[in-house]
């Protein structure tokens, strides 16, 4: 990309070359668009202590509509149906002190890593990883965020997880990415220009990004308690969800309003 006063050059993988008025970037957390206009990721992520695989499989225990998880400290699966679909997602979060960047890289390496981590284990766990090491569909990654000085430069902005991924441990990645978008939307449509948009999109969503993303630090927030101490804390939550957990999380989800339209 080469962004200059009238536009931005833009030239895709397949050589075909356009000028666009504005590029917005909404490509996840490891955003080339990000990289293009920013620099390499490293200075902006920030891992979490989390490792997660997941994948597709078979539901077996024909659920519905709901979602349960097993749990020691610093280990999760975790299985989900969001309707009546034979298939089910399944979940393998663990806590690791250092990324394991090379194994992202590395299909067979990552399904060797999380077999190792949960070898030995009971629940669904053996059959959750006899499928994770065949499974067509396995998406594997670290847990992190990516906190960034600013979300735009010169004619290119970042939305949703490209600019400030909270990750899925916070719960707010998909909100965050609609009031993230919604909010640029509008700006753009009352500014005169995109200068004076992009500014009012980064001071006015700031603060509620940085609410949402605190939610997933501190012992692993609800999907894998690091300790003991943490999983018990947590498991009171559940069951009592009216408390200062349950306060914090409507406080951070309820901080913005969203502007009128124009």
């Amino acid at each position: 990309m080469a962004d200059h006063d009238h536009g931005v050059d833009v030239t895709f993988h397949s050589g075909t070359e356009r000028t666009f008025d504005l590029v917005v970037g909404a490509d996840g957390l490891h955003s080339a668009t990000r990289a293009l206009t920013f620099g390499p990721e490293e200075q902006f992520h920030h891992y979490l202590g989390y490792c997660f695989a997941g994948f597709t499989m078979p539901n077996h225990l024909d659920l519905s509509h709901e979602g349960v998880i097993w749990n020691v400290p610093g280990r999760a699966g975790i299985l989900y149906a969001t309707g009546d679909a034979p298939e089910v997602h399944g979940l393998l979060n663990f806590a690791r002190t250092d990324p394991p960047f090379d194994a992202c890289r590395d299909p067979q390496a990552q399904r060797d890593l999380v077999a190792e981590v949960f070898a030995g284990d009971g629940w669904e766990i053996p059959r959750m990883v006899a499928t994770m090491r065949t499974a067509d569909d396995l998406f594997f990654d670290v847990v992190s965020q990516i906190r960034m000085p600013r979300w735009s430069s010169g004619r290119v902005a970042l939305v949703g997880d490209a600019g400030y991924a909270p990750s899925f441990m916070s719960g707010q990645g998909s909100s965050m990415a609609l009031v993230g978008a919604y909010v640029l939307a509008a700006e753009l449509a009352a500014a005169p220009d995109h200068t004076g948009a992009f500014a009012a999109y980064e001071d006015g969503l700031r603060g509620f990004v940085e609410l949402n993303q605190a939610l997933a630090t501190g012992g692993g927030g609800l999907v894998a308690p690091r300790t003991a101490e943490d999983l018990e804390r947590r498991d009171a939550t559940l069951r009592e969800p009216v408390g200062p957990t349950g306060d914090r999380i409507r406080e951070a989800a309820s901080a913005f309003t969203l502007p009128a339209a124009a």
